[in-house]
């Protein structure tokens, strides 16, 4: 599920990169790619979020009520021709001190890691996370950042294809 919604969201990016200054499009109009500036003071604001925020993803990652599902965690990768890219990772489990998952996302700078990849990590390397409760989208600050600049249309189509609620 976690796959389809990320294609569903990337589709969804796509269709907003133009309107935003800090984001640009630096593939071919069929990429799912979106790159943001380094300096972009909202998105670092959006990182910084998740970071303090990461025990509340904790919390739901190892209390997971019913209605808990999709758990997925940012994590930066080297790239170039930018400083990093940052690549989702799901299936995301806790062993010992650290936490593993599955690359979720095809990579387009990185060339340490690739899709379907198995990665451990420390929750403070992570960039984002993201669960849901039922359709309810928790954390997912990066998404955040992302929705708040699409048109009230294209919210609307976001949201009827993707059937999440984003507060």
């Amino acid at each position: 599920m976690i796959r389809i919604l990320l294609l569903v969201f990337a589709g969804a990016l796509v269709s907003c990169h133009k309107s935003q200054p800090q984001a640009e499009k630096t593939h071919d109009e069929d990429s799912n790619f979106v790159h943001v500036k380094d300096d972009d003071p909202e998105m670092n604001a959006a990182i910084v979020k998740a970071k303090q925020t990461s025990s509340e993803f904790l919390e739901a990652l190892r209390h997971p009520k019913p209605s808990y599902s999709g758990f997925a965690v940012k994590k930066p990768y080297p790239a170039a021709p930018s400083s990093v890219e940052h690549m989702w990772i799901s299936e995301v489990r806790e062993v010992g001190d650290h936490f593993e998952g599955v690359v979720a996302n095809d990579a387009y700078e990185t060339k340490a890691v690739k899709l379907g990849d198995e990665v451990s990590f420390k929750l403070d390397e992570i960039s984002d996370w993201k669960y849901l409760d039922g359709q309810r989208l928790k954390g997912g600050f990066s998404i955040r950042y992302f929705y708040h600049r699409m048109s009230p249309a294209e919210k609307k189509a976001f949201q009827e294809e993707s059937g999440l609620t984003v507060e």
